[in-house]
């Protein structure tokens, strides 16, 4: 009996790799990660727009972002 439910245990197991494999994850990919303003006067105004692609098969969820 005991051989029999390790059996089942260890196929039960090995039929289900194959599927956490296949799990759709996102992957974030930026054109790119930073940006040099220079040199740049006191009170004048930047802006920058960073691209980026989900290069994965998942759902890609941005839940904050913040600048340092």
């Amino acid at each position: 009996m005991r051989r029999v439910l390790v059996t089942f245990i260890t196929l039960a197991f090995a039929a289900a790799l194959p599927l956490a494999a296949q799990t759709p994850s996102p992957t974030i990919v930026f054109d790119s990660l930073a940006k040099d303003f220079g040199k740049v006067v006191e009170g004048e105004k930047l802006k920058h727009v960073f691209k980026f692609t989900n290069k994965g098969s998942g759902t890609l969820e941005i839940l904050s972002a913040e600048s340092t």
